[in-house]
């Protein structure tokens, strides 16, 4: 890739017109002129000096009350060509805030922005945001510098109200902030009657915006916090952020005196990202429009959609929060998780971790993978979108239609597959992989690495099933499953079609090849009949020591088996034989 700018900063040309993409153009009113260009705020100086008089009580207290005071290039905004993931985490490294909405458009719409393939500008996308003059940009990654700024906030070392008392005068009101307001107001920026009186004792003060993120469950009927999202705030190019608490409370890093742009990012303070399908350019987001600097809250219904978003993000926080408590293996912190508003077969191909590797080498391999693992038939020049911008770990199909009960099911379940490859590593994945691109989502136990899938597919549905009778009960409140069905669960003799097979809704029965009622009867009390002559005299064993025993190496059930026994003192040897016997795995 070639660099689009490639002089020297001092001398950095100034782009004047900019082409947003259809999906971004939908979210943009009219172009804004930019009170905080270089140009205009040295009218605004030149104005104020003119009107002196109704500065008196500024001059003989700011240091920045001066004929004298320069006007000249603090900051560049620009805009990013982003052609791969890599481009954004150098951008992001960097601590940069930015938008994929120019900063210098009325904004008219609200809801989520997901630009796709379609949406790809010479195979990349644009992303806008101001930067210093010193700014060392990364040789390879496209920018353009819309404008020379003038920011007031750059000529101090923070961005807070703590660092603008030295902006200010002895009666509390900045020089800085009246230049700035009267080029918002001569660029049509501000109502000339919001403008500050410097002689008014009622002064407009600053707020910092916060509220409440909430969406609703439809299982239980009442509004959940959303939990660990970021709030973002940005009035032209002065930003501001906050994570929502376990209460979904945020309360932003800045203060500001007029309305403000607000934006929900799915960037989990716990580290994960939701994304919004397969094929998007960037990470899910919700654009809230203009509002108070006080803040503001918002409930997410079904209708809305960034439902899923919200309600995959609070399944994931609750999964690592249950992980904890009885001591499993968290996935990797920076998970990627498609949150697709589709229903069907979700998957866990963890594509950030073995793209490349054997099994998941072209694009041809990830085709078909998709198409068997979640029915999802993606031509191949669409699979380089996947590969370039997303690569996600996890794949939810999270239509709301599916309900709260469901989705947060699904996740479980394939956040378990997560934790299970993060410790059994991706050599172990890569084998799960070949094994699905060349059998099926589950296959017959027949074939080579069944015994992989096997392993994967039982641990995935026990712990899956397990947390969501955790979370919502044996009750009506579970609409997905009851104990029994993990206690009914009817073995069968590989090879067979029947791999998982539930019964009911909630499931009551299971039956398959795949032994997912084998852990239960690891850990229950009960002394149940498994089938003739077999009866589960196994108890005691815990949910952590059966995540323990799934390690690298263990690439069968019946090593699965050998791997806990040594794990646990050989405890209860002969029963936990008999016990896998039953399921056919002697």
């Amino acid at each position: 890739m070639f660099l689009l700018v490639s002089c020297h900063q001092e001398d950095l040309p100034l782009i004047s017109e900019e082409n947003p993409s259809s999906e971004i153009q939908s979210y943009l009113g009219k172009k804004l002129e930019n009170p905080y260009s270089v140009a205009n705020m040295r009218k605004a100086f030149e104005s104020l000096l003119t009107r002196k008089s109704a500065l008196d009580k500024l001059q003989a207290s700011s240091k920045w009350m001066s004929e004298d005071l320069e006007i000249s290039v603090t900051d560049y905004y620009v805009k990013f060509h982003i052609k791969s993931d890599e481009d954004l985490e150098l951008i992001m490294s960097d601590s940069l805030k930015y938008s994929i909405l120019p900063l210098d458009y009325e904004i008219v719409a609200q809801g989520t922005i997901e630009l796709e393939h379609d949406d790809l500008e010479d195979d990349g996308y644009w992303i806008y945001t101001s930067v210093p003059k010193a700014y060392k940009f990364h040789e390879g990654i496209l920018y353009e510098v819309l404008e020379e700024l003038f920011l007031p906030e750059s000529l101090v070392e923070g961005n807070n109200a703590s660092d603008r008392r030295d902006l200010k005068g002895s009666d509390g009101l900045s020089f800085l902030e009246l230049l700035e307001e009267e080029s918002l107001v001569m660029t049509g920026n501000l109502d000339p009657n919001e403008r500050v009186n410097p002689n008014s004792p009622n002064l407009r003060s600053y707020q910092r915006p916060q509220g409440f993120i909430r969406v609703q469950n439809t299982t239980t009927g009442i509004n959940d916090p959303v939990m660990g999202v970021k709030v973002k705030t940005r009035r032209w190019f002065k930003w501001g952020s906050g994570y929502t608490d376990t209460n979904g409370f945020y309360s932003v890093d800045n203060t500001y005196k007029y309305d403000v742009n607000y934006e929900i990012v799915f960037k989990n303070s716990r580290g994960f990202k939701i994304w919004p399908s397969i094929i998007s350019l960037s990470t899910a987001s919700y654009d809230w429009g203009k509002g108070s600097p006080a803040g503001r809250s918002i409930t997410f219904s079904t209708n809305s959609s960034a439902w899923r978003f919200a309600t995959v993000n609070n399944a994931t926080v609750q999964y690592f929060n249950y992980c904890t408590q009885f001591n499993v293996g968290l996935p990797h912190s920076d998970l990627r998780i498609v949150a697709s508003d589709n229903t069907g077969s979700s998957s866990a191909p963890m594509l950030r971790r073995v793209w490349g590797l054997v099994g998941f080498t072209n694009n041809s391999q990830l085709s078909t993978f998709l198409l068997k693992a979640n029915g999802l038939n993606i031509v191949l020049n669409l699979i380089a979108t996947v590969t370039k911008f997303v690569q996600p770990d996890i794949i939810i199909m999270a239509s709301s239609s599916l309900g709260t009960a469901s989705v947060s099911s699904v996740t479980f379940h394939e956040l378990a597959h997560a934790s299970h490859m993060r410790q059994a590593g991706s050599a172990y994945w890569i084998k799960y992989i070949n094994y699905i691109i060349t059998y099926g989502a589950y296959g017959s136990g027949n074939g080579n690495n069944n015994g992989v899938c096997a392993v994967g597919e039982m641990w995935g549905f026990y712990y899956g099933y397990f947390l969501t009778l955790q979370h919502f009960g044996n009750n009506n409140n579970n609409p997905i499953i009851r104990p029994i069905g993990l206690e009914n669960f009817t073995p069968f003799q590989r090879p067979s079609d029947k791999d998982i097979i539930r019964i009911g809704f909630p499931v009551r029965e299971m039956e398959g090849w795949i032994p997912v009622g084998l852990l239960h009867d690891l850990v229950d009390n009960n002394a149940d009949l498994i089938r003739p002559g077999f009866t589960d005299n196994v108890s005691g064993y815990t949910i952590s020591q059966i995540f323990g025993a799934l390690r690298p190496g263990v690439e069968t059930v019946q090593g699965f088996r050998n791997r806990l026994l040594q794990n646990n003192g050989n405890r209860q040897q002969q029963a936990v034989n008999n016990l896998f016997e039953a399921y056919y795995y002697n």
